[in-house]
């Protein structure tokens, strides 16, 4: 766009040019269908809340070709109850195709979890799967007692990475609450900035900062692996749940007593939702695992 360039009216917005841009979506998602027969896909139903409290659900497809949205709903009433959002997805799978569609992911919400268990009784082909990502933020929010923030770009878990960089500079901190330059500036004398001094020269305090990132770093070592759209996650995630776990165990195994409360809240979580027979074929079928020297044939993969 250059100098004169006149910008489309309202009238036109609304009107010729978005029955074009309806006509041009139209034509992509058609060019997809052929990459859906030939490798199936994966169905993503993305839910979030708006400003006016109303349920919005994106429906996503992804396939090796890339991802195309397929429409948006808004699922306030539809998402009360199972039968009502099996309803909504029903038709969305109907839609693409259920010949077509691998797997359906959604969030771990109960209502969420009972209508992808209804999809899978009518479309027994197909596989219903919790987004990955959001079940480790709920392992770590179990271990946490609070939510997580998700502020962009990693989204999930930033209290932990936070806690994990606190750590890194332990010295740091520590070298500069004791400075003169510190100890002779006005914030020093603020109460709060008081507290923060007495928790960063506390040996107990970096003694239990320590622990937790011993055992939530393995963690966010997967979230980064389903978060990231750098490869698809499929593939890597059931053996990069069974190293977290066995790495957590590790780092511990002088003191399995402090670790066991959290290996429960892992194996809670990915026993009831993580655990797919999905996951444990994509981890099989991986050459880069298949073939690695480390390659462990797993009993849930047989």
């Amino acid at each position: 766009m250059g100098a004169g360039y006149k910008v489309p009216t309202m009238h036109a917005l609304r009107g010729n040019l978005l029955n074009k841009w309806v006509v041009d979506v139209k034509k992509q998602i058609e060019e997809y269908r052929t990459y859906w027969k030939d490798t199936g896909c994966t169905l993503m139903a993305d839910g979030w809340t708006d400003r006016c409290r109303r349920t919005l659900i994106n429906f996503l497809v992804y396939c090796p070709k890339g991802i195309v949205f397929i429409k948006s709903v808004d699922a306030s009433q539809h998402s009360k109850t199972a039968d009502m959002l099996f309803k909504l997805f029903k038709e969305v799978v109907l839609y693409v195709g259920p010949e077509n569609v691998v797997q359906f992911v959604t969030d771990n919400a109960a209502n969420y979890v009972a209508a992808g268990k209804l999809l899978e009784n009518e479309f027994p082909r197909l596989y219903w799967s919790p987004c990955a990502a959001h079940c480790i933020n709920l392992m770590l929010q179990d271990m946490g007692g609070r939510e997580i923030l998700r502020p962009a770009p990693t989204r999930f878990a930033t209290n932990f990475i936070a806690l994990q960089s606190i750590l890194n500079h332990k010295d740091a901190l520590r070298t500069m609450v004791t400075s003169k330059e510190w100890t002779s500036t006005h914030y020093s004398k603020d109460a709060k900035a008081k507290q923060f001094v007495e928790q960063v020269l506390d040996s107990k305090f970096w003694s239990e900062c320590a622990d937790i990132v011993k055992i939530t770093e393995p963690l966010v070592r997967v979230l980064r692996i389903v978060d990231s759209e750098d490869k698809p996650a499929m593939g890597y995630l059931y053996r990069a749940m069974y190293k977290a776990r066995e790495e957590i165990e590790k780092r511990f195994k002088r003191n399995k007593m402090k670790v066991e409360p959290y290996l429960k809240i892992l194996d809670n979580r990915w026993d009831a939702q993580l655990r797919k027979n999905l996951h444990a074929a994509g981890y099989w079928l991986n050459p880069s695992c298949r073939f690695s020297p480390e390659y462990e044939n797993h009993e849930n993969t047989t």
